[in-house]
């Protein structure tokens, strides 16, 4: 099975798609939580593909039960 993209882009884009799941948080928190790292690998992860750890990202969306 023949696929489009790299696993390096791959990566990169969850990097960069990753949500805290609270308010206020910085990246390398929601980095954190989405690969169950540490906070220095995660850390390490965010600046590997040029993004800022320190940023304050939005939260998730929290999640609507249906009635």
């Amino acid at each position: 099975m023949s696929f489009d993209i790299s696993d390096e882009e791959l990566l990169r884009r969850a990097v960069r798609g990753a949500r805290p799941r609270f308010k206020g948080s910085p990246r390398w928190a929601a980095v954190m939580d989405t690969f169950a790292l540490g906070s220095t690998y995660a850390q390490q992860l965010c600046r590997r593909f040029s993004v800022d750890p320190d940023e304050t990202v939005p939260a998730r969306r929290a999640k609507v039960k249906a009635q």
